[in-house]
Formats: structure tokens, C-alpha cells, sequence
């Protein structure tokens, strides 16, 4: 399809009837495209205005266009404008060129590309310019227009010298340098680096004076090193002596280091090299101190900065969220529903519906199940103490259990153990009896809790939860057909079988390394097929 829409472009100016045409074209094409050669937008904008108005404005008008494709659709069609107007003054004036075109320009993009037209018409009928001249206030629009792009190429070119000029000099520097590496030649070197320092005019350089003394210092080679700097002019031709003459230096430093582990001669006046380049590492050690000083601010202040800015976002935050480290939650909306009810949670218990709530918002986790199940152990155990209802202390052990707190309601079911409060209600002494053994187990006291839960299945033989309680504690002990034995009489008496899978999942997570595996074999042999066995 491009290829096809840049044929169409190119047959609007065939080249034997318009070969400046023809070129610019193709020029043009090349920088749409990227082909052959790279042609830079900027150059096919003087063309446009060497050619004059009418190819000035079919410039704009593709710039205007995003793809290359329309770019390469708007060329032909706005092209199509261009070739009229050229073709009229073909007709009338045996010539392709306007009379506003600036042939001394069309002349020197072409040559640049090597696009030089192969047929030019009748000089006599064209505006020849042997130089690009600079556009008076009488002249044409598009001349004027050709000077602020001639303008701003020639800055742009200014620019790129002073670029390449770095580049060149950063590319010395890096040559020279690597002449001596610092851990086979620390002396030399540090004086290359004088030398740099003295052909980049770097503010770091020592004095002339010294940097002679130094010279001297190190012998007769160096001191003709940096005298012959000074008949130098340019900065590159200076480190271009300095790698010249360090590549001198480095063969005699080279075997020296060789036959004496030394790598200045023995005619080197050491003292003279360590003063002076003490000196200038006490001057380095200053503005090294300087430096770290100023950057020790700059940090500080940054930090001062960044603290503020914490202090007054946090300061605006809490204007609207509240936090509940004791939950371990932050940024709860102020007075909404969720926040009045974690404030009642942290001083009493909450109703089943505003602990829903809480669920249905995703805002539960391990500390507010424990203060939930903790505020109803309080709530039920008070109720026990003060309202004589027997019931709650069964209620307040099932609490204190799923709340993590187990010291103080085994000290009050030892104290209240054998129950005989609970008179003639053997459904509550079984009850207790079995809430019992089950903070013992919780405690690992699995000896007692046994003892317990027989004592409450004697009681109430046909109740299936002294069963449970005693298969779960055989299953821990590693007492699996107990275990297995005492889960069927729960089942027998009305324990559910969902209620069974969860207890079975409960005993087995809840077990050590060692007991869980030897426990997961078994259940495995003895027909137990839960997905969560599969896993490790």
C-alpha cells in the first residue's frame, strides 16, 4: 500500500520535465518514509521554501497529518495543487521554478543528499543565488521565512559542535586516565591527572609553579611533558600529548615496577611528590568535607520537608478516618456505622447483626474475633456471677475458649468442679463437664480432659458431645481407633456428618508436624477423602 502511494507521488513530476520537482519529492519521500537515505524534517522545510510559496504550503499542509500514510495520501493529493502552478509557469516561461525560488539553496540541499537535479532549465529564465543571502524587509515572505529556518539550522549545528567538542575531550580524558591504573601506578597516576587538570584549566589544578616543581620531581621525561602543554592551543591537542607522552612515561614506569617494585626512578625526589600532592589532597579533603556537608543539609532539609508534609497529610487525614490499632485497622470514615460499632466493641459486646456487618464490610481479622469472643466471655461469665444463671458459665468457657484466654475459666471450672450447683440438671453437669475437658485439651492436658469427658458421658450417656470431645482428644494423642471408636457414638447420638468433616479438619490442623502426618496416613487408610488432605 506505501509502496504504491509513493509511486503515485513520484509520476506527478516525472524527471525529464521537472527534475527540481522530481528531487524535492523524492527527498520528501525519503524523510516520510525513512528510506535510502535520512533526510531531516528541517531540510525538507528550506526546500519547501527555496521552491516557494505554493511548495511551502504543501509542506504544512502533510505536516499536519499524524500517519504516514495519510502524510504520503495528502503529498499526492495537495501535490496535485503544486504541479499545476509548476506546469503553468513550464507552459508560459519555459521554466519550472517560481520567480521567489532561491536556486543557491535548492542547489546546496541537493548537493547535500546527492540529489543534484539532471536537469536544470534556462538560467536566464531562473533566479540564480550563488549564496544563501540574508532576506530584506522588501523581500518575498517565503525569503523571510528561509532565514528563521537557515537561522535555527545554523544554531542547531553550533550546538552539535559543542557537543562533539565534549564528547572528543571526555573520550581523551577516559584514554589518558586508563594509561595508569590506580592500583599498579597510584604515583603516575595522579600526576596524568595534574596534567589534565592543566589542559582542561580544571578549578582543582595545582599553581603553574608547583605543577613544575612536581614535573621536576619526577624526573626529566615528565617535566618535558608538561612543559611542552604550554605550545599547545587546543584542549584536545593537549590530551592528545598527554596520551602521546604518558604512553612514553608508562614504558619506563612499566619496567621499573618490574625490575624493582617501584614505579618512579631512582632519581625521583619523593619528598617534593608526597608535599605536593598532600597539599592537594588536603585541598580534595576539603571540598570532599564541603561537599558531604552541603549534601548532609540538602538531605536534612529534604527530610524536614518530607516529615512536614507526612505530618500535615496525616493531620488531614485523621480530620476524616479514625484508626483502631488495638485491631490492628486504619482509616475507618468518621461516624459512620463500621466506626461506632468497632468503638462499642472495644468496651462491650456487639450484637450478631453489627457483627455481620463488620464481615459483610471485609473488615475482620484475628483481633476482632478475639475481642468479640473475649466481650460476650466477660458478658456471660458476669451474668454467671451476678444473676445466678447457671447456664452462662458454660456460655462464658465456650467464649473464653474461641477468644484465646483460657487461665482464668479453668480457674473458676476448678473451683466449681464437681459442679454441684448444678443439682439435679444432669444436662448442664454434662455440659460443664464437657466445656471443661475442652479447655483442658485446648491446654494440651489431655489426660484430665479424658477423665472429664467420661465423667460427662456417664452422666449423659445418649449426648454426643462428651463423644466428640473424647474422639478428638484420642485422634490427638494418636489414639486413632479410639479416636474413630467414640466419633461413631457421636454419630450414633445425632452428630452430624458436616459436623463431623469440620471437626475431623479441625483435630487434624490443629495438630503438630508429627502427629498431623501420622494422622493424615490414617485417615487415608480409613476411607477419609477431603481435598484439604491433598495438601501440605
Amino acid at each position: 500500500m506505501i509502496a504504491k502511494k509513493i509511486t503515485q507521488a513520484q509520476l506527478l513530476f516525472p524527471k525529464s520535465q521537472y527534475p527540481m520537482h522530481r528531487a524535492y519529492i523524492d527527498l520528501f519521500l525519503n524523510m516520510l518514509v525513512k528510506k535510502d537515505i535520512c533526510v531531516s524534517e528541517s531540510d525538507i522545510e528550506i526546500l519547501s521554501i527555496a521552491l516557494g510559496d505554493a511548495s511551502h504550503q504543501l509542506f504544512k499542509t502533510v505536516s499536519t497529518k499524524t500517519s504516514v500514510t495519510d502524510k504520503l495520501d495528502s503529498l499526492f493529493i495537495d501535490g496535485l495543487k503544486l504541479k499545476i502552478e509548476v506546469k503553468k509557469r513550464l507552459t508560459a516561461n519555459d521554466t519550472e521554478l517560481s520567480k521567489d525560488s532561491n536556486k543557491g539553496v535548492l542547489d546546496l540541499i541537493f548537493e547535500q543528499y546527492n540529489s543534484k537535479p539532471t536537469h536544470v532549465a534556462p538560467k536566464s529564465q531562473i533566479r540564480v543565488a550563488q549564496q544563501i543571502t540574508i532576506a530584506k524587509p522588501q523581500e518575498s515572505t517565503s525569503n523571510a521565512s528561509l532565514k528563521l529556518v537557515l537561522a535555527k539550522k545554523a544554531q542547531e549545528k553550533s550546538q552539535k559542535s559543542v557537543t562533539d567538542t565534549t564528547d572528543v575531550i571526555k573520550r581523551k580524558t577516559i584514554q589518558a586516565r586508563a594509561l595508569f591504573p590506580e592500583n599498579l601506578y597510584p604515583q603516575y597516576r595522579l600526576f596524568i591527572e595534574f596534567l589534565i587538570q592543566q589542559a582542561t584549566n580544571a578549578p582543582l589544578r595545582i599553581s603553574s609553579k608547583e605543577m613544575k616543581s612536581l614535573s621536576s620531581a619526577f624526573g626529566a621525561e615528565e617535566l618535558a611533558a608538561f612543559t611542552n602543554l604550554s605550545n599547545l592551543n587546543t584542549v584536545e591537542d593537549k590530551l592528545k600529548h598527554i596520551t602521546f607522552s604518558g604512553l612514553q612515561l608508562k614504558i619506563s614506569a612499566k619496567k621499573r615496577l618490574k625490575d624493582t617494585g617501584c614505579e618512579l626512578s631512582k632519581i625521583a625526589d619523593i619528598s617534593v611528590i608526597t608535599e605536593i600532592t598532600k597539599q592537594y589532597q588536603s585541598k580534595l579533603d576539603a571540598i570532599e568535607a564541603k561537599k558531604n556537608q552541603d549534601l548532609e543539609a540538602q538531605r536534612q532539609a529534604i527530610e524536614t520537608e518530607r516529615l512536614r508534609a507526612l505530618s500535615e497529610a496525616e493531620s488531614i487525614r485523621k480530620k476524616k478516618f479514625s484508626d483502631f490499632p488495638e485491631f490492628g485497622i486504619k482509616n475507618i470514615l468518621k461516624n459512620s456505622p463500621i466506626e461506632k460499632i468497632l468503638q462499642k466493641l472495644l468496651r462491650r459486646p456487639i450484637c450478631v447483626d453489627e457483627k455481620k456487618l463488620l464481615d459483610n464490610q471485609n473488615i475482620s481479622n484475628e483481633l476482632i474475633e478475639k475481642k468479640y469472643h473475649l466481650q460476650l466471655a466477660h458478658q456471660h461469665y458476669q451474668n454467671w456471677k451476678q444473676k445466678n444463671m447457671p447456664w452462662e458459665l458454660v456460655n462464658a468457657s465456650a467464649a473464653y475458649r474461641k477468644g484465646g484466654e483460657l487461665k482464668k475459666i479453668r480457674k473458676t471450672l476448678n473451683e466449681q468442679y464437681p459442679f454441684a450447683h448444678s443439682g439435679k440438671d444432669k444436662k448442664l453437669k454434662s455440659a460443664l463437664l464437657t466445656t471443661f475437658g475442652g479447655v483442658c485439651r485446648d491446654q494440651e492436658d489431655f489426660t484430665r480432659g479424658i477423665e472429664l469427658g467420661h465423667e460427662a458421658h456417664k452422666v449423659t450417656p445418649l449426648n454426643f458431645r462428651p463423644c466428640t470431645l473424647l474422639g478428638a482428644i484420642y485422634l490427638s494423642t494418636v489414639e486413632f481407633d479410639l479416636g474413630h471408636e467414640w466419633y461413631g457414638k457421636a454419630k450414633d447420638r445425632g452428630f452430624t456428618q458436616n459436623a463431623y468433616d469440620n471437626d475431623i479438619k479441625s483435630v487434624y490442623f490443629r495438630a503438630s508436624d508429627e502427629i498431623k502426618s501420622r494422622l493424615k496416613q490414617n485417615l487415608i487408610a480409613t476411607g477419609h477423602k477431603y481435598d484439604w488432605l491433598s495438601k501440605p
